[in-house]
């Protein structure tokens, strides 16, 4: 194992280069419960990329009703209201409906300004080795040796006992030493919830909200500074070339109440805090763990401006320029038996995350159907890598080889999801490789089940380790039906060899996500079976489960630390020739697709598709390729000309 990142997460010197940032994670999030073939797709996204969502629905704006109350069932508790405070997929449902970022994207990852009326790359350049170092101050250390501070930290110099902060990094702009610059135009005249204007101040002191909140590391990977140029425009830096930075500089946009006021526990009810932000609904109540109301806010800027504010719209004339549904009540239900008999019984509208094999009587019912997409999304097992034996490579690609993908696709999810044999996702694959389908044919013989071979690899490592067999170890995962039954397939493969005994134990998913994300966790040897739900950016479904700098963030829970890998993937993302040569890109990727699967820290067991059943009643949804979005896209998106509205006759 190479140097380690300090408890927080935050990356030492010798990571990136000179220039290593406070992590690698690209806006992943855990999924509680979450890429399929793509069978009767339309082309109704725009960017000309396909899209995902598998017979979509189209309404005739004509025939578009206003009004109701649509309620939502979700299958898991918000962790918080605030999204610098979120951790996990399914609060992002919340989040969406209240808060915006300046830009947007479709259901097959084009990027569109949104509170920007434009969002244009207007700098990229290479970053000199120690570029930084002339701006950077000293720092204290805590008891383990880290450097910390009160500021966020942008880079570490260890063994010079420095630091590059948020409070430096302005004089590093200023002398012309940034990696990648971006411009926002904002649209005047959008309005917060409080009645505050955003302003370019608003959007460029909403990163003080994120600094040292639980998605910090997520966000200073690669973002250095926003500069205010005037009333409207607003220059954003990034500490190097990034070939991400289009969809992953940007943030979500508070007003200064938040800003300035609240505490580090962020905008949430339970700390009486009101989360505000400029989207099209604003927050109303909230019952701890059982419901959380929003209403529309009669002043959303889309309502004032009008459709052709947003110079890329080629839609309808009489498109909604905001939803047309006029409450959203969020029922938190966590188990999927209840919550499917509450979608039955007409007290929720429309839920995801169900067992799949209840999709079959949805799909055959007359007063209820599913909306599916391909996701960005994967289970993933994750081994205690820092723990004798599963510190050896061959006892993890072992297990690999052991694992029945095809089974728990077929007969675990009934067909609704795919056997993941690479660690990347359909969806990222566009900047993620050069040739997906040769991936997948390179790699599936190294990650389909062949026991024999797996047989073979075990022996050998377990007779030159002296390691007695069988050994025992506990698959932990979060308490969905489908997620525990994968776990226990899983687990009886395993226990079947005389390699393994392997047992199974599963935690509500809040819990469970307090306990894997505990800084002590990895020394207990657990396996943990889990899925993330990431980007359409391929670095994140690398840098969140493999880069150490995401250790006791989102998703590195057992302290894997992949040096070499961690270097590739950095000149895949960081570097002006990947941003501007994706055949570079996805050849650099390929090479860190090929060295995980050789490494083996996270075994890769099956891709997601988002399936939502839904009541007739409401007319014209479409699901979204990430968890956290199903809510909020399907009210009303018009990158995709997707609405959708109530019908109660």
């Amino acid at each position: 194992m190479s140097q380690d990142a300090d408890a927080s997460g935050t990356p030492t010197v010798s990571r990136r280069r000179m220039l290593q940032t406070t992590g690698a994670a690209t806006l992943a999030a855990l999924a509680g419960c979450n890429t399929g073939t793509n069978d009767g797709a339309s082309s109704g996204g725009g960017g000309g990329a396909p899209d995902p969502v598998r017979e979509r629905v189209d309404v005739d704006v004509d025939e578009i009703q206003d009004g109701g109350t649509l309620r939502f069932g979700l299958g898991a508790g918000i962790d918080s209201f605030d999204p610098s405070y979120s951790t996990n997929a399914p609060s992002g449902n919340v989040h969406g409906l209240v808060y915006e970022s300046i830009i947007t994207q479709d259901a097959a990852g084009t990027v569109y300004p949104w509170l920007a009326k434009s969002w244009e790359r207007v700098d990229v350049q290479e970053v000199e080795d120690g570029a930084y170092e002339p701006y950077m101050v000293s720092a204290d250390t805590d008891d383990d040796g880290n450097l910390v501070a009160d500021d966020q930290i942008l880079i570490r110099n260890q063994e010079a006992g420095e630091v590059l902060s948020v409070n430096e990094a302005p004089d590093a702009v200023e002398d012309g030493t940034y990696g990648i610059k971006y411009q926002a135009k904002l649209h005047e005249g959008v309005k917060f919830h409080n009645g505050e204007e955003m302003t370019a101040e608003n959007v460029a002191r909403s990163y003080e909200v994120v600094e040292n909140s639980s998605i910090s590391a997520q966000t200073f990977d690669s973002f250095l500074y926003a500069e205010v140029v005037d009333d409207y425009t607003v220059n954003i830096y990034g500490q190097e070339p990034d070939a991400e930075a289009d969809n992953q500089l940007p943030v979500d946009v508070y007003p200064m109440e938040h800003i300035e006021e609240y505490p580090d526990t962020g905008a949430d009810p339970r700390n009486d805090h009101t989360p505000i932000g400029t989207g099209p609904y604003q927050f109303e109540s909230y019952e701890t763990e059982e419901r959380a109301e929003f209403s529309s806010f009669d002043d959303y800027w889309l309502d004032d401006l009008g459709l052709d504010a947003l110079e890329w719209w080629d839609g309808p004339d009489g498109f909604p320029t905001s939803p047309v549904v006029d409450e959203v009540v969020v029922a938190i239900v966590q188990d999927n038996a209840t919550r499917a008999a509450a979608l039955n019984n007409g007290e929720i509208d429309l839920t995801y995350g169900l067992n799949t094999g209840t999709y079959g009587e949805y799909r055959s019912a007359e007063d209820f159907r599913l909306s599916v997409t391909n996701a960005g999304a994967y289970n993933f097992l994750q081994y205690p890598v820092t723990q004798s034996p599963w510190d050896d490579p061959r006892i993890r690609r072992g297990v690999n080889q052991l694992i029945p993908r095809a089974q728990i696709a077929e007969n675990i999810y009934n067909g609704y999801r795919n056997p993941a044999y690479t660690p990347l996702p359909e969806m990222a694959a566009k900047a993620g490789t050069v040739d997906y389908e040769a991936l997948t044919k390179e790699l599936r013989p190294q990650t389909e089940q062949n026991t024999e071979a797996a047989t073979e690899l075990l022996q050998e490592a377990v007779d030159d380790l002296g390691v007695e067999t069988p050994i025992e170890a506990t698959i932990e995962t979060n308490a969905t039906d489908d997620r525990l039954r994968e776990a226990e397939l899983i687990a009886q493969v395993l226990s079947n060899t005389e390699f393994f005994d392997i047992s199974v134990e599963d935690f509500e998913f809040t819990t469970f996500i307090q306990r894997i994300l505990g800084s002590e966790y990895y020394q207990q040897g657990n396996i943990v079976l889990i899925g993330l739900s990431g980007t359409f950016n391929p670095g994140s479904f690398y840098d969140a489960v493999n880069s150490i700098d995401n250790f006791g963030q989102c998703c590195n829970f057992n302290r894997i630390d992949t040096p070499e890998l961690d270097e590739i993937a950095t000149e895949a993302r960081f570097s002006v020739e990947a941003v501007e040569d994706s055949q570079f890109r996805g050849e650099q990727y390929d090479k860190v697709w090929q060295g995980l699967i050789e490494q083996a820290p996270n075994s890769y067991t099956v891709f997601g598709t988002n399936v939502t059943a839904l009541s007739t009643e409401y007319v014209g949804y479409n699901t979204y390729t990430f968890s956290s979005s199903i809510l909020p896209y399907g009210l009303h998106a018009p990158e995709d000309q997707q609405v959708a509205y109530l019908n109660r006759e």
